[in-house]
């Protein structure tokens, strides 16, 4: 079912007493709301919706819509978020963070993944950086159709589908931290930066120090968006930290499970937030964010860094891009599949497999290419070096070498690298010995590997 996107505004009316909320949809399903961000913004535009629209100050109404099944593919639901500081500031419309998420309601589990502003991609409005596009496609308070070139642009790059799309101006971010009476942040590193913009389109100073740092709405926004003594990687690394301190927060706060709370939540999203996601949705959501387990949630952030995961992205010559800075995906299957990997399947990284890569070629380089591909797809590969064997290997293969079973591993390599197991499973029974079997060893529980991948010469 598909729903206006709206402009979320408060309704006139008397503000319902919470035991009246909890007697019209359930004490477990109240008290998931604030469980995780930003799901738990669009729950408490739900809930406060909810009380304004569907509740009169003599109780419940009689009468609760039933809930709408959230659109899916293969069981996930995918939203993006973008933040935004605002019509009236600097940047308006543009998109400061960017952050896909997977929500799987059967398996209760949630991905989600950060996309740098300089990301340039193709859209309805035209090839720009994926920050313009909403800008572009809203201009004129035609949100409804920004969000539609969003959805689309970001499932055409990603290769995933977008099912709903919300916008969030920065201030949600600001008053809810000042709403929990601040959060506690692990800071990695001092952060010095004399261009932070002020409310007079000049610059102000902002500076915090390593360590643990309890921060204020108006500091935690400060920290969100900090970007020009840092990369942009850096600090949508540091808006995530955030939405997990504040998500804690949250979760640990009684103050947040009473009316006065949620009506000054309530008016703070009132005017700041757009979205595509209906009620029902956003009341499907929150039931779902009460089973999350936020202790297997699988994060990442698409990155220029060829050294570490989710770096697959590059920056051409700026004279291509009308001297804009701008990234490019080095190999848009690569980029793609790991997409893929965070956010649909992170079951397959969950698995942890510790992997070898070995060059049974003896073609110079290729084992440390294979290493580098895979480390950026989120794999950990803890070993590269030579194939032990008289001749070249010809054909690529991968062998189990430990009692450590990784399965979905296993499979996504042999399907993705086009490589076949060196023995099969068969093959591995009828053996009961650590006995070599023609160039074939059973594995060894003593291995802190998991797979060897030995490369051959017909490897492309």
């Amino acid at each position: 079912m598909s729903f206006k996107v709206k402009k979320i505004r408060a309704k006139k009316g008397k503000f319902a007493w919470w035991h009246n909320f909890e007697a019209a949809i359930g004490v477990k399903l109240a008290r998931s709301i604030l469980l995780a961000v930003p799901l738990s913004v669009l729950c408490l535009v739900g809930v406060a919706m909810l009380q304004h629209g569907w509740m009169s100050g003599d109780g419940p109404a009689r009468i609760i819509p039933k809930f709408t099944v959230l659109e899916e593919t293969d069981g996930h639901t995918n939203i993006v978020f973008l933040g935004v500081a605002g019509k009236n500031e600097q940047g308006g419309n543009l998109s400061d963070s960017i952050i896909l998420m997977s929500i799987n309601g059967a398996k209760g589990t949630v991905s989600m993944l950060s996309l740098p502003r300089d990301l340039y991609v193709d859209s309805q409005v035209g090839s720009r950086k994926i920050n313009e596009i909403y800008a572009n496609a809203s201009y004129g308070d035609r949100e409804e159709n920004g969000l539609k070139v969003v959805k689309q642009a970001f499932s055409a790059f990603t290769g995933i589908p977008i099912h709903y799309a919300a916008v969030i101006d920065f201030k949600v971010f600001e008053q809810v931290v000042d709403e929990l009476d601040g959060v506690k942040v692990f800071v990695s590193e001092d952060i010095v930066d004399p261009y932070y913009p002020d409310e007079n389109f000049g610059f102000q100073t902002f500076i915090v120090r390593k360590g643990i740092q309890e921060f204020d709405g108006a500091t935690a926004l400060k920290y969100a968006r900090s970007r020009k003594t840092s990369s942009d990687y850096s600090r949508a690394k540091r808006q995530q930290d955030l939405l997990f301190a504040i998500k804690e927060k949250a979760k640990e706060s009684g103050t947040l499970f009473n009316p006065t709370q949620l009506k000054a939540f309530y008016q703070t999203f009132s005017d700041n937030v757009s979205t595509d996601l209906g009620l029902p949705q956003l009341l499907e959501l929150a039931k779902i964010a009460a089973g999350v387990d936020y202790d297997g949630l699988v994060s990442a952030v698409l990155n220029d860094d060829p050294t570490t995961r989710g770096g697959l992205l590059y920056a051409p010559a700026r004279e291509f891009y009308n001297g804009q800075f701008v990234l490019l995906p080095l190999n848009l299957k690569d980029t793609q599949k790991f997409i893929e990997l965070t956010l649909i399947t992170p079951e397959i990284l969950l698995e942890n497999a510790q992997i070898a890569v070995l060059n049974g070629s003896r073609i110079s380089g290729l084992a440390s290419e294979m290493a580098q591909r895979l480390r950026r797809l989120g794999f950990h590969v803890i070993e590269t070096g030579n194939y032990d064997s008289d001749k070249p290997v010809f054909k690529s293969f991968y062998e189990p070498v430990s009692s450590n079973a990784v399965p979905k591993t296993e499979s996504f390599l042999q399907s993705y690298l086009e490589i076949d197991p060196l023995f099969s499973p068969e093959e591995v029974a009828e053996t009961d010995t650590e006995l070599e079997v023609a160039d074939k060893t059973v594995p060894d529980p003593t291995e802190l590997v998991d797979l060897n991948i030995v490369l051959g010469v017909t490897y492309d």
